[in-house]
């Protein structure tokens, strides 16, 4: 999609408007479905109630960590592994105690390890001490509910292991079997992350990748032989010394394998091991606190699966301290490396040697960030999501280029989102469907901080053309009322376009003029204007069709 104005080059429709504006699913499926209905574009945090209880910060400090690739009987994953991995590391460099007797990876993690690894945790620790627990893997819905029947669509929501066989009902652990362990674990503060997913899926993208590995077994008849022996619980909800981190916050959304430093991860698993090496805590006090994860996990997993993800934060974000941080906390650093791009090509053989720059090839089993499909005279582009990108000319290697730039803008600019100053808040009232040509959509974005409103707008095409987009003409510097609303009309090139909001205390003048020229997306240059600044950097993904 294309906004345009007088200064650009295709003639399709641009405007702009300023008004003041008073245990999760998934599915395998990549198809992405028009939006159907508007949605109320309100800030959480502005309709949420924030309660301060008066729970003491974390003392001692113990984990849990499972990672499950290879399953006896539903298919295998590629990345739970190294999230476990990723996340001891992180743990153990936060100073909470992991023996490796207490991760779990593989054909370790059955039913009956995890139990025993569990109440080996309970031994170690004390009162008031924090337990977190990470599960990397796939998740089930359970046909019959049994009880207490406390799902509304009377399927229970289960993380399975190794072993699991739904005709033998053995190898799985229920919901209100976890929070029946909890529960009877009330002297301690809990984080359970879950970077899985349990029921029905999003429908997106024009087009599907096979590859992409998601994190749902599927949904079983099962019927359990014995009654169980665990405590169990339908009062997930009431458990207020448990923080629950779930991959998705709808049933609605799914959970993709997606691709970071060539390697597959969970984005929730990526970006809460970057919590825990400090990078979201904002106000430096070396304790993450609940709005701080929501906050930092939201903005982060969000954007690197161009909305396919927002992960969900129980109870609803406060001020809690829930993790301990070690001193010195790790450092950003200021002059962020801008790394090769990791593209998989079907045709290598006769694209590897035609000069594409700041490429890193792979091959169709590897992670990818970028996957071009050539089918004949045009090239289908798709994403680390599976997402379809844009359709190119399978000989136009400029247009190859500019898409592999976007991609290196794209990650570069998410460096620059800083903990220090709160998340851009950027709602698209139509959703984050397929959007149709001619479709006139609607985002409102708003700073964080209110002395953040010096508001630069681009947008970036899927393929690859930037589009500067605020300030023109008269437009003001320094806007003054919030929030802002800007009008787009669906336009062709369709695909996948980014809106990109840079609000900073002071108006960044050298880096608008740098837009204004048309630029190609060149990363370097555009971060040399955000050096130094005083700025919030936030993006926005959306998809469109003819």
């Amino acid at each position: 999609m294309h906004t345009h104005n007088a200064y650009f080059s295709k003639p399709i429709i641009y405007t702009l408007l300023f008004l003041s504006l008073a245990f999760q699913g998934c599915n395998d499926t990549q198809i992405r479905e028009p939006s159907s209905q508007p949605r109320q574009c309100e800030r959480p945090e502005l309709t949420r109630q924030i309660h301060i209880p008066p729970v003491p910060r974390p003392s001692n400090q113990h984990a849990l960590v499972v990672g499950i690739n290879q399953y006896q009987n539903v298919s295998n994953l590629k990345g739970a592994v190294n999230d476990a991995k990723l996340l001891t590391q992180a743990l153990r460099r936060a100073k909470v105690q992991l023996p490796d007797e207490r991760i779990l990876l593989d054909t370790q993690a059955t039913r009956e390890a995890f139990l025993k690894a569990w109440y080996d945790m309970l031994d170690k620790a004390q009162p008031g001490d924090t337990l977190i627990l990470t599960f990397s893997g796939h998740g089930i819905q359970q046909e019959t509910d049994t009880p207490p029947l406390d799902e509304l669509d009377h399927k229970d929501e289960a993380l399975i292991f190794h072993e699991f066989d739904f005709k033998r009902a053995i190898g799985y652990i229920r919901d209100d079997e976890l929070y029946g362990l909890f529960e009877k674990a009330s002297d301690y503060q809990i984080v359970f992350l879950v970077d899985a997913c349990h029921s029905s899926g999003m429908k997106r993208s024009t087009a599907q990748v096979s590859e992409q590995s998601v994190r749902f077994a599927g949904s079983f008849p099962i019927i359990p032989t014995l009654p169980s022996s665990l405590p169990t619980t339908h009062q997930e909800e009431n458990l207020p010394h448990v923080t629950l981190i779930t991959a998705v916050e709808r049933d609605t959304l799914k959970v993709t394998e997606t691709s970071f430093n060539g390697k597959l991860h969970g984005a929730l698993s990526w970006y809460f091991a970057e919590a825990l090496d400090g990078k979201a805590n904002g106000n430096q006090n070396h304790y993450l606190e609940r709005q701080e994860l929501d906050a930092y996990l939201r903005e982060n997993v969000r954007r690197h699966t161009a909305q396919r993800q927002i992960p969900k934060l129980l109870p609803a974000a406060d001020r809690q301290s829930v993790i301990k941080l070690p001193s010195p906390l790790a450092s950003t650093s200021p002059h962020p490396n801008i790394p090769e791009i990791a593209v998989f090509i079907n045709d290598e053989k006769t694209f590897v040697d035609k000069g594409l720059k700041q490429v890193r090839f792979v091959s169709s089993a590897q992670a990818a960030d970028l996957r071009f499909i050539i089918k004949d005279q045009h090239t289908e582009v798709f994403n680390r999501t599976g997402d379809k990108v844009t359709s190119l000319s399978s000989s136009a290697l400029k247009q190859w280029q500019r898409v592999i730039d976007k991609e290196r803008l794209l990650n570069v600019l998410a460096t620059q989102f800083d903990m220090r100053r709160k998340p851009i808040w950027i709602c698209l009232e139509e959703g984050d469907g397929l959007h149709q040509a001619g479709t006139k959509l609607h985002f409102n974005i708003e700073p964080g901080n209110a002395n953040l409103n010096a508001l630069t707008l681009f947008n970036l095409a899927g393929d690859g053309q930037l589009q500067f987009l605020y300030p023109q003409h008269n437009h003001p510097q320094m806007v003054q009322k919030f929030p802002y609303r800007l009008e787009m009309e669906v336009a062709a090139p369709y695909g996948s376009d980014h809106l990109v909001a840079v609000l900073c205390e002071k108006p960044a003048i050298a880096l608008q003029r740098l837009l204004d020229e048309n630029w190609p997306n060149d990363p370097e240059k555009i971060l040399a204007q955000l050096r130094d600044k005083s700025c919030q950097v936030g993006q926005y993904a959306f998809f469109s069709s003819e």
